[in-house]
């Protein structure tokens, strides 16, 4: 009888074995086939480029990254897709984000930031026009390219006779501090103007699929 029971019980546990491998595997192929590309996932993806000039139109200084899109920038999108002041943001009125601002701080990006570290001057308004596929977009995504103009005399002045811009932010709002920050990043190396040197910030934000 003893013999019997023994023999009992190894055989559920070896039932159970199979029963939880079975699960196991099951659930390693759904994950497997969610990641495989089945249900793609929504990417914003941002991209900076800047350019100083001198006064005869020759390129001094060249740089492009990608940004950081900032938590009030996610929340200011769920806001003005489905209600306003669902999530928390700066300011409670969301605008276009049309205005780039730049700095002189280094201090890195996160998801926390609500606006340049050392804002330089006040936001531009950029001149916005479509990405889509064949104009720069990226895979199946679209968007917007977003591109402000600094003229001579504006970032360094007569009070500084040079300015290092070393950061870029894209707001919705022309008042630093007021407005909602979508972006920002770094910019490295940082880039030293002169009185007479101009600045153009080409900002693109393209929707696309992983």
């Amino acid at each position: 009888m003893k013999t019997s029971h023994r023999n009992l019980a190894m055989i559920l546990m070896g039932v159970i074995a199979l029963s939880t491998s079975g699960v196991y595997s099951l659930t390693q192929n759904t994950q497997t086939q969610t990641g495989s590309g089945t249900n793609e996932q929504p990417l914003i993806l941002g991209h900076i480029v800047a350019i100083v000039k001198d006064p005869n139109g020759n390129i001094k200084a060249y740089r492009q990254t990608d940004n950081l899109v900032v938590t009030n920038g996610l929340n200011a999108t769920v806001n003005q897709l489905f209600s306003n002041g669902l999530q928390p943001t700066t300011s409670g009125t969301i605008n276009k984000f049309q205005w780039v601002g730049v700095g002189t701080s280094s201090t890195g990006a996160v998801y926390g930031q609500t606006d340049l570290v050392a804002a330089r001057g006040s936001h531009h308004l950029g001149t916005v026009t479509q990405i889509a596929l064949g104009n720069g977009g990226t895979g199946s995504g679209m968007g917007a390219q977003i591109v402000a103009n600094w003229g001579a005399g504006i970032l360094a002045n007569s009070s500084s006779t040079s300015a290092t811009i070393n950061e870029a932010a894209l707001f919705d709002n022309v008042p630093n501090g007021t407005s909602n920050m979508y972006a920002r990043q770094v910019i490295s190396p940082g880039i030293s103007m002169g009185t007479a040197d101009t600045l153009q910030v080409t900002w693109k934000i393209t929707f696309a699929h992983s």
